[in-house]
């Protein structure tokens, strides 16, 4: 009798299951026979039903329109660079050979020059190398600079400082494709960046640039990018080296017996042992990202590295037209240096780092002037076809920090938002199929300069194309990035998270007074030992107070409701133990102006200040002059009392 009950109940079942997959069929197919509009009405029921509510993703970006008219309002028409006051040059470097032009001899007859070679003995220090005559030519073998001057038949005479790119014969031999791993993806890595472009005012400022790039290259922009830190050095080091400043050995120049930059573990190091030859090129020797406030490099770096030229040519700048070397603007140096190269080791792998600051560092609109010329520089790399074998990278360090734009709150939100693309060649994307579509899902989401670090070790060593673990902080972009990343899983801290909500604070809270108080506090602290010089600042203005509003789901959410995760539970009860706030303030004397990020424990009521959580939004040009030199560490926060009417 048992058995024959569990004989019927098996029959039961599938019976039962039969009419479920009939039902199903039915459900499924039913569709095929309605019109057309009932159709798409039964899809986007099943779509909404099955869709993820966007709220439940770790990082929802703000979005900001690019023509916004409270950021158009700053965004002005700047004319071309004109160098045509200038002398035409006299001789001219292409590659590795400096030629003197054709058209110079038949304006001033036979034309005798001298070349000398300029050596690089440290980030600092220069010294003159072998200097030769000649009528018709210089070939760089022994540096990639040379200073050249210039005698005509009626004794004209002309001077400047050339960039080229020497030929070394051993480099060409020891760097191959052949050395390089069969589990790399043997392709060369060309980056380009300008200083201080968000990914808005990319599209803004270098609009032909951005449309070759998106239409005719194909490029890929980051739009979940998001910085770290403050400034140029935490966005550049995170990149090159995979960990920040703090995690490195101190390189500071203020501090005693602290390393040079060499002692950190650059990836263009990992290219250069891999078989590749290396480039660093970056202008504006005065303020370089490693040479500022770090003790530079004793080494060079890499195998070709631009310091040397910007540094011998910064006497020259008064000599020629506003932003020009000799009769081209200056920005087309770096970009003809890096064609040179490409040319140079055409056969080589390549990695290459270009970084150019002077244009866009102080003005927001100046960079414009470059968006022709970089345009050009894109076409030159596609028709001779040197990005075949490339992966290009376009992008920026962070937004504006001190231009007025900066000032808004979307401008605010842009700084922590730069621009970023990758450019891959059309065969990569079907021979490494997995990994590109792993990567053009990562799109929108939060991703940061630990994961360039990451995705350009990956190009040396392709390991991981499946679902990338949250608990490593650094995440190859050929992986898959979960979609419940956020700030905390990336390294981001609040006061740089552009994902977070906020929401307004009225200024007559009783918590604003004590935000203020803890924040003059914080700052005439660490000027103290300065007092003599420096002034005790005061709170001249509260301009905003905003406060962290957690996202609800996120706090919320316990667990996936179904088994196939379409669902969420939301049951979760959280216990919010601190609060966040920032401010922005205006200070007195000089009206500096500071943004500055709190956590309020509720527990004990008490309210914290972290130095690296405090940022300077406006110039402060010479009102540190006293303490400057000896203590570029208070720059932003020392008003020196002799400025005091």
């Amino acid at each position: 009798m048992h058995m024959y009950n569990i004989m019927h109940l098996r029959r039961a079942f599938i019976f039962i299951f039969f009419i479920f997959i009939l039902g199903f069929i039915f459900l499924i197919t039913r569709d095929s026979f309605l019109p057309e509009e009932d159709r798409n009405l039964t899809l986007k029921k099943i779509n909404t039903f099955i869709k993820l509510d966007k709220k439940n993703v770790g990082c929802v970006q703000p979005k900001l329109s690019v023509f916004a008219p409270e950021i158009m309002k700053f965004v002005k028409h700047v004319p071309n660079i004109d160098c045509s006051k200038s002398k035409q040059d006299w001789v001219k470097c292409r590659e590795s050979v400096c030629k003197i032009q054709k058209s110079v001899k038949q304006l001033y007859g036979p034309i005798k020059c001298t070349f000398t070679d300029i050596i690089r003995v440290d980030d600092f220090k220069l010294e003159d190398g072998q200097t030769v005559s000649s009528d018709d030519s210089y070939t760089l073998i022994k540096s990639d600079v040379v200073k050249v001057s210039c005698v005509g038949s009626s004794r004209e005479k002309w001077s400047a400082t050339l960039m080229g790119i020497r030929k070394d014969k051993l480099i060409q031999e020891t760097s191959n494709w052949d050395e390089v791993s069969d589990n790399a993806l043997k392709m060369n890595v060309l980056m380009f960046g300008f200083d201080s472009i968000s990914r808005n005012s990319f599209q803004r400022k270098l609009p032909k640039s951005y449309d070759y790039l998106m239409n005719d290259l194909e490029g890929v922009v980051l739009q979940g990018y998001n910085i770290i830190g403050d400034g140029t050095p935490q966005a550049l080091i995170p990149i090159l080296t995979g960990k920040t400043e703090l995690e490195l050995p101190d390189t500071r120049k203020r501090m005693k017996n602290s390393e040079f930059v060499n002692s950190y573990p650059f990836v263009w190091n990992d290219y250069k042992d891999a078989g590749y030859v290396t480039g660093f090129f970056e202008d504006v020797a005065e303020l370089g990202t490693f040479t500022y406030r770090l003790n530079g490099f004793k080494e060079t770096p890499v195998d070709h590295y631009m310091r040397t030229y910007y540094v011998a040519a910064l006497k020259e700048r008064n000599k020629w037209p506003k932003l020009c070397a000799g009769d081209i603007p200056r920005h087309k140096v770096m970009l003809n240096a890096i064609k040179d190269f490409y040319s140079v080791y055409k056969s080589n792998p390549k990695f290459l780092f270009g970084f150019h600051g002077e244009l866009s560092h102080d003005d927001y609109n100046l960079v414009q002037v470059a968006d022709q010329d970089l345009t050009e520089l894109l076409k030159s790399l596609k028709e001779s076809n040197a990005l075949n074998n490339t992966i290009l990278i376009l992008m920026a360090d962070h937004g504006h920090r001190f231009a007025e734009i900066r000032n808004t709150i979307q401008g605010k939100q842009e700084e922590r938002l730069p621009f970023f693309s990758f450019t891959f060649p059309k065969w990569f994307k079907e021979h490494h199929k997995t990994a590109y579509n792993n990567f053009v899902s990562n799109v929108d989401k939060l991703s940061t300069p630990l994961d360039i670090y990451e995705t350009l070790k990956s190009i040396l060593n392709l390991k991981n194309t499946g679902i990338a673990d949250l608990s490593h902080r650094s995440i190859s972009l050929f992986s898959k990035i979960p979609a419940e990343r956020n700030c905390a899983d990336a390294y981001i801290e609040p006061h740089w998270c552009a994902c977070l909500e906020w929401e307004k604070v009225s200024v007559s809270e009783p918590i604003v007074e004590r935000l203020s108080a803890v924040f003059v506090k914080t700052l005439n602290d660490y000027t103290y030992d300065h007092a003599n010089v420096c002034e005790r600042l005061a709170i001249a203005d509260i301009l905003w107070v905003t406060k962290l509003k957690p996202n609800e789901k996120l706090v919320t959410f316990k667990k996936n409701a179904d088994r196939d995760g379409f669902v969420g539970e939301f049951s979760a009860k959280m216990d919010i133990k601190f609060d966040m706030y920032q401010i922005k303030v205006m200070l007195k004397p000089g009206n500096s102006l500071f943004e500055a990020s709190f956590t309020h424990h509720k527990a004990d009521d008490r309210i914290d200040l972290k130095l690296s959580d405090v940022s300077r939004i406006n110039m402060y040009g010479r009102q540190a002059r006293c303490i400057e030199d000896d203590f570029p560490n208070l720059r932003k926060y020392c008003y020196c009392k002799d400025d005091i009417p």
